[in-house]
């Protein structure tokens, strides 16, 4: 494995600070979802209904924030652990290797490093990892 790489076009570097910036965010907005947990624990310890509660428009949803936080914390991570094991294949490691890395299956690690597009922080894309591409 190589000790030195170049870090000008550092795909998992890429997805790395994104999925730094999404845990940043995301725990934003955890903290924001634990206080309107709270007050809506709170409403609901003074005799609400619960239908009250989730009907009144000044009591956030909570399940859509919930919904975002697990949204955006899977994409980032999957961008993440796709730039992964495209750059661990361009630095030289077998594919079985990076699946023992992961604890996934080869053919896991296979599809990963198949993905088609440009973007390793985009989920639904990824960084051709083809030697020519090297």
């Amino acid at each position: 494995m190589a000790e030195s790489v170049e870090v000008e076009q550092d795909l998992v570097l890429e997805a790395l600070t994104n999925l730094s910036d999404v845990a940043t965010s995301t725990a934003d907005d955890l903290a924001e979802l634990n206080e309107d947990l709270a007050r809506i624990r709170r409403r609901r310890q003074q005799g609400s209904s619960w239908g009250h509660i989730i009907s009144d428009t000044d009591t956030p949803n909570p399940l859509s924030l919930l919904t975002k936080v697990a949204a955006d914390l899977a994409l980032a991570c999957g961008g993440f652990r796709r730039a992964m094991a495209i750059g661990l294949r361009r630095e030289g490691l077998a594919v079985s290797e990076i699946a023992g890395l992961f604890d996934v299956s080869r053919q896991r690690v296979s599809a990963l490093i198949r993905s088609r597009g440009t973007s390793a922080n985009d989920d639904t894309k990824a960084a051709d990892p083809s030697p020519s591409a090297w």
